[in-house]
């Protein structure tokens, strides 16, 4: 249960709703089949999951991730937010992409695809052209730390972002301590963490939202 007035509950979690939009990203993958499932945490509390499943097929990867979480305050519901996202990729290059996101009520759409022209991306602010090759938050291939500017899958908006490399320390991992990269990304007011194996595998993430509080993905 948190120990805050009602009000103070509602200022903290306004800084979740930003930290939820990039939290959801699709991309590539190595493998022919893949999943990661994570519990997420606000705070210490559990409030919900995010799982990824990714198929490759011979010419496109294809990526379909859910997200479920559920805040409550004094056992009552207090925000509710799913996003469902598919999105399609060739040579690390964004190709398709059809999301959908209910944060608490209010609805959002991104659908977008690579054209001869570029990425045209339309969102419920209209429809913006973006440069022929973009990245979302791809957090599980480590590769696209090298973006200088994402798309933000839940409100389509192209965000420009800072990578810095916080160097290498030791992550549980399971019943597990393994050495990991750090890095931390920033873009507007996002303040996101994210840890890789020494095989470049994705390990963990957390972000710190304008609240103060601290959302983390923990691996199941």
């Amino acid at each position: 249960m948190f120990s805050m007035t009602t009000n103070r509950a509602r200022h903290l979690l306004t800084g979740l709703f930003g930290t939820f939009a990039v939290l959801l990203p699709l991309a590539a993958s190595a493998t022919v089949e893949q999943e990661w499932r994570f519990r997420v945490y606000l705070d210490d509390r559990e409030i919900g999951h995010h799982y990824f499943t990714l198929t490759k097929t011979e010419n496109s990867e294809r990526l379909a991730t859910r997200a479920n979480f559920n805040v409550t305050f004094l056992k009552i519901p207090f925000f509710r937010y799913t996003h469902d996202n598919v999105e399609y990729w060739d040579n690390n290059c964004l190709t398709r992409i059809n999301s959908s996101t209910d944060q608490n009520g209010k609805q959002y759409l991104v659908e977008g695809v690579a054209t001869a022209e570029g990425f045209l991306v339309n969102t419920n602010s209209g429809e913006q052209k973006l440069p022929a090759c973009i990245s979302t938050f791809a957090y599980w291939d480590r590769s696209f730390l090298k973006q200088n500017r994402l798309l933000n899958s839940q409100t389509g908006e192209y965000l420009d972002v800072e990578v810095s490399y916080l160097g290498e320390n030791t992550l549980p991992v399971g019943e597990k301590n393994v050495p990991a990269h750090h890095y931390r990304l920033s873009a507007d007011k996002l303040d996101i963490e994210v840890w890789y194996s020494q095989d470049n595998q994705w390990l963990a993430l957390q972000s710190t939202t304008e609240g103060g509080r601290l959302l983390r993905y923990v691996a199941e």
